[in-house]
């Protein structure tokens, strides 16, 4: 009887163990977003980082997929609606956002943060950029610098629920080097 249980429960866990199992090639893999308000709309461009293997190794393309709306959320719907593939937020390394407008898009984006926690990598840095988004994520997926700029002035995400000031690193572009400049404080 006892052997009959302990097939009976391992039968089931392994049944049902990989129900949330995806292929990675139905996977849209999200390296980095930017953020931007321009004409009163969310500008939102997530960069998918696609690896192909090569006989010296695995090397990286990109594929960027925009949209814009009245707001953030429907924004990333949008992108996510559209997408042939998943969008797969949990490799998301930096959330990229325009300088103008920095207070408002932090605050909402903070907001959706706290509603979809469990979708996005808690672990990103959320900085703030003075020069054109698209040439930061350029230069950072070629030199990956954002991460080593701000080794020790990383703003990970998290979640609470109480009024709260955060400090947000601000970076630019300088002679094709991304560079810290200094830090934002901001009411959230």
């Amino acid at each position: 009887m006892k052997k009959k249980l302990i097939l009976f429960i391992t039968t089931l866990f392994l049944l049902t163990g990989c129900m949330k199992y995806e292929e990675l090639n139905s996977l849209s893999i999200i390296s980095n977003i930017t953020i931007s308000i321009k004409e009163g709309k969310y500008n939102i461009s997530m960069q998918e980082i696609i690896p192909s293997k090569k006989e010296d190794g695995i090397s990286y393309t990109y594929k960027y997929r925009q949209s814009n709306a009245k707001n953030l959320e429907d924004a990333i719907k949008k992108i996510t609606n559209h997408s042939p593939k998943t969008i797969y937020l949990k490799k998301v390394q930096n959330i990229i956002i325009s300088s103008t407008n920095k207070e408002k898009i932090t605050k909402e984006f903070i907001e959706y943060y706290k509603k979809n926690k469990n979708k996005i990598n808690k672990h990103c840095s959320l900085v703030i950029a003075k020069n054109d988004l698209t040439k930061i994520v350029k230069v950072n997926s070629d030199y990956k610098y954002i991460d080593s700029i701000l080794k020790k002035k990383k703003i990970l995400l998290k979640d609470t629920n109480k009024k709260e000031k955060i400090k947000i690193p601000e970076i630019k572009i300088s002679n094709k080097e991304l560079i810290f400049t200094r830090y934002y404080t901001i009411q959230i």
